[in-house]
Parts: C-alpha cells; sequence; structure tokens
C-alpha cells in the first residue's frame, strides 16, 4: 500500500511538470539585445589586472565592459563612421562615463580603426538571445532597441571641473576718438597680445602653477592631473588627445597614496606653452602643474 501511494505521488509531481514547467519556460522572456550610443577603449596600462568578472585583462584579446550584461554575453560591435566590426565577449562593468555604453579592448578598438580618435559611434547586438525578462511579466514579441543609461562617473581629486569661458578686457585711454584696443591675458604667462578692436577674444583661463616665467628656448613639462580611478586617467588622456595634444600616463606607488596615475603633457616648447594652455582649456582642465625640464 505504502509503495502504490509513492507510485502515485511521483505520478502527480510529473503531471505537474508538464503543465506549468513549459508555461514557466516560456515567461522566461529572451530577445536579441540591441543599443546604440558612444564606445571608449582601454588598452596596456590595465594588462594584468582583474576584471569584475574575475578574469585577467588582456588588452590583446577580444573583451568588452558593459554596464550591466551578463558576463559571457557575446556581442557584436559596428563601428557606424567606417561600418567596421568586431565580436568581443563581456567580462567587465563599465564604461563609467556619461554617454558611453560600452569600453572595448585595445585589439577591438583597433579592429574597429578607433585607436586614434579614441571614442566612435556604435551599434552593438547579442549573438545569441539572452534573457530579458523575469517570469511572470508580459511584453511584446517584437525585438526593439534597448537603450542603457551607463552608470555615473566616478570623480577623483583633482577633477576637471566644467566652466564657463570668461573675457577678460582692458580699456586703453586713447587721445582720439579711435576705438581702445583689447589686452587679452591668460595667467600665469607674462605675454600678453593685443586683439583687434573689432573683435574680442576669449580667454579660458587655465591656471599654471607654480607662476613662473617662461622662456621660449626652454622646454617644459605640464602634468594636467593625477588620478587614483584608473578609468579617470584614461577619460583625462583621451580629452588631451581629441584636443590634439600628445599626454602621456605615469604610473606611480607612495605607502600613503597607494597606486595613482598621471597624466602630463611632456617637452612642451616654450613657444607653445601659451597655445598648449589654450587647448587645455577647450578640453575642460582649470589648472595644471609646469615645471622646466631643460
Amino acid at each position: 500500500m505504502k509503495q502504490k501511494f509513492i507510485i502515485l505521488f511521483v505520478l502527480f509531481i510529473l503531471f505537474m511538470m508538464v503543465l506549468f514547467v513549459p508555461s514557466y519556460l516560456q515567461a522566461q522572456e529572451t530577445e536579441i539585445f540591441r543599443q546604440e550610443g558612444i564606445a571608449s577603449w582601454y588598452g596596456k596600462e590595465f594588462d594584468g589586472r582583474p576584471t569584475a568578472s574575475g578574469e585577467i585583462f588582456d588588452s590583446s584579446q577580444l573583451t568588452a565592459a558593459h554596464p550591466n550584461l551578463p558576463f559571457g554575453t557575446t556581442l557584436v560591435v559596428t563601428n557606424r563612421h567606417n561600418n567596421k566590426k568586431v565580436t568581443v565577449r563581456v567580462t567587465d562593468r563599465g564604461p563609467f562615463v556619461a554617454a558611453r555604453i560600452i569600453d572595448v579592448s585595445k585589439a577591438a578598438a583597433e579592429q574597429l580603426d578607433m585607436i586614434v580618435t579614441g571614442t566612435a559611434p556604435v551599434s552593438i547586438e547579442s549573438v545569441d538571445r539572452i534573457v530579458t525578462k523575469p517570469a511572470g511579466v508580459s511584453k511584446p514579441v517584437q525585438e526593439t532597441v534597448v537603450q542603457t543609461a551607463p552608470p555615473a562617473a566616478v570623480t577623483e581629486v583633482p577633477q576637471a571641473p566644467v566652466y564657463t569661458p570668461v573675457i577678460t578686457t582692458t580699456t586703453v585711454t586713447a587721445p582720439t576718438t579711435a576705438p581702445a584696443p583689447q589686452v587679452i591675458s591668460y595667467a600665469p604667462v607674462t605675454e600678453t597680445y593685443a586683439a583687434p578692436p573689432a573683435a574680442a577674444q576669449v580667454s579660458y583661463r587655465v591656471k599654471l602653477t607654480p607662476e613662473i616665467s617662461v622662456m621660449q628656448n626652454k622646454s617644459y613639462r605640464l602634468q594636467v592631473g593625477s588620478y587614483k580611478v584608473a578609468r579617470n586617467a584614461v577619460d583625462a588622456f583621451e580629452r588631451l588627445k581629441n584636443a590634439g595634444l600628445n599626454p602621456a600616463y605615469e604610473r606611480h606607488t607612495e605607502p600613503e597614496k597607494g597606486e595613482f596615475f598621471r597624466v602630463v603633457l611632456a617637452g612642451v616648447q616654450g613657444t607653445d606653452v601659451q597655445l598648449t594652455a589654450e587647448k587645455l582649456g577647450t578640453a575642460g582642465f582649470r589648472e595644471a602643474l609646469i615645471r622646466e625640464e631643460n
């Protein structure tokens, strides 16, 4: 009698599974993930470090960081400027810069031809259908483009804040009725430049410290920022490249500070310091440390 009861119970469980499991699996909606936005890349400076998935980052591999797609998701990334494509695997979280949807490895960036530009408009699409809705949540059958907002950027000190350009003018008294010329000064460089009276020039006030007299026959090193978070250093590096400058990384480790990254402009000739300061202002930087190299 007991054995017969057990058999009936097992048959009842099997019947319930046949009845409800298919509907449960159907409720786990899957779709091809699609997204459009800006991509950036990160390279050898992160080699050997663990990613958010636990894998060790290798810039020569075709991998990527995405804010929330499951680790292991395979994506096809298309550069919308040149239609070049690359297939990557999600192993990390990021980007941590507003308006960007994916960070690809240097190897992937090379295939997309975006090494020089640093960023590019892309579309991404998952190779396989992935779970997008939990069980019990209904959704129309059609596939749609999913726009995912990345997390807010992590900021570190010193930060490059956004500021409003300032026009500095000095009126020179003239004995005639002719318009007085306007003098534009870029602190802390001592030279002043006279602008034509008909058009005022915009002065992006980039503070170079310490205040020194820049010699035209000397070369200088400008430290633009020091960052604990490596991605913030990468973002500053890209902004400088996009401004037409030639930045470099310096990795340092100190007992009290730990590891940090400096972004610098080395070998700036004295004749180019003023122009470099203007480009820094255009890129959104307010100050830099200046040091004579020779």
